[in-house]
């Protein structure tokens, strides 16, 4: 084992401008360690100890801000190196450094790396320059960080506007169907009735989802839910959609209780298979949502379209706010919505799709909720 782990030292991209010997006699004195995930490998303001060789995994850098709360400003992956800004400069660190997922590193120590440059200047250059490539990426990454912040806070002061103006409005148009209802006793006047006050929530709802969204916090309010109860209601609320578009929509879910809330995983849905019919465009397509429950602890979710796939440039940032890809509508953030209102239920999604085929998400929900009874 030390052997292997001396070889995997060696190896690192670090070496790769130095003589044989001298590798060999750095990767002698490294100390190689091993973090869980979530570590705090070493707090902002400590002092500089040595580099540290990453192994195997990804490193978060994170600045305490004034409230106390962390914010991530850069990262550093497998076959790159961190800590080596101290050792320059002298200064304490000015960054914390967290593993994302099970990390390990080979921490060459502060003496032996100044011995050796003494002794050996050639690679000076190269450290010199992982510094320059560093504080480049990083304030990359807190320029993109406050444009981010300065946009979502922008949605979420329009929403709030939004809400306020659109309240009387709002007020209005439901007393109005509530009065029709009460004027004309049929069932399809209260079925007409009964759309108008649902779809009025349901944009309230839409507005009040951005505005959590923007400000970093999905709040629920959970209850005991029925899956196939759930899809009857988003199946009853989009037909007149549906039924306007060349798209084909089939629902084959079994009848699953788990915990939700009903209004924004009724979002979730609609988000998705909206995008999938725009994904069509005028062209004929088909769209299924499909169900199963996982070793009695989760629920799975299977929303699978044929409209050719999501374009490869935007599928590493799919899940990103403002991303959008030939679309005249739509803000782009969706499915990052869709994406926070499943991770506040203590689910994940993902996605598999191909260029010319099509896209399938999966959503796994826990079928209990914490703060509901089993």
């Amino acid at each position: 084992l030390p052997l292997l782990r001396k070889m995997d030292t060696i190896s690192h991209p670090f070496f790769k401008n130095v003589e044989p010997e001298h590798i060999s006699a750095l990767a002698d004195v490294a100390v190689h360690d091993k973090y869980p995930p979530d570590f705090v490998i070493f707090e902002e303001g400590s002092a500089s100890d040595g580099i540290y060789l990453i192994l195997k995994g990804e490193i978060a850098f994170r600045k305490k801000l004034p409230g106390g709360e962390y914010r991530t400003v850069s990262y550093s992956k497998e076959g790159e190196f961190f800590g080596e800004i101290g050792l320059v400069t002298e200064n304490t660190r000015a960054l914390r450094a967290e593993s994302r997922g099970a990390v390990e590193v080979a921490k060459i120590p502060k003496e032996a790396l100044i011995e050796y440059i003494k002794n050996t200047p050639g690679p000076i250059g190269s450290i010199l320059q992982s510094v320059v490539d560093h504080l480049h990426d990083t304030t990359r990454h807190y320029i993109d960080d406050m444009v981010h912040q300065e946009k979502m806070a922008m949605v979420g002061n329009m929403m709030n506007s939004i809400i306020h103006d659109f309240k009387n409005p709002f007020t209005l148009i439901s007393l109005g169907a509530q009065m029709i209802d009460k004027l004309h006793d049929d069932k399809k006047t209260h079925k007409v009735c009964k759309t108008i006050e649902d779809q009025i929530k349901r944009m309230v709802g839409m507005a009040e989802e951005l505005s959590e969204f923007s400000r970093g916090k999905q709040n629920l309010n959970t209850a005991a839910l029925n899956l196939k109860t759930l899809l009857k209601r988003f199946k009853e609320q989009n037909n007149p959609y549906f039924q306007q578009e060349k798209i084909a929509l089939t629902i084959s879910v079994p009848s699953i209780d788990f915990d939700g809330e009903e209004r924004k995983l009724l979002r979730v849905l609609q988000n998705l298979v909206s995008n999938a019919i725009d994904a069509f465009e005028e062209s004929e397509g088909n769209i299924s949502i499909t169900a199963e429950q996982s070793n009695d602890v989760n629920l799975i979710i299977k929303i699978a379209d044929n409209a050719g796939g999501i374009p490869p440039e935007i599928r590493p940032h799919l899940f990103d706010p403002f991303v959008t890809q030939g679309k005249t509508k739509g803000t782009g953030l969706g499915t990052a919505i869709a994406k926070s209102i499943i991770e506040a239920h203590g689910g994940t999604i993902h996605f598999k799709t191909a260029t010319g085929e099509g896209t399938h998400f999966f959503i796994q929900l826990p079928l209990k909720q914490s703060g509901n009874p089993a």
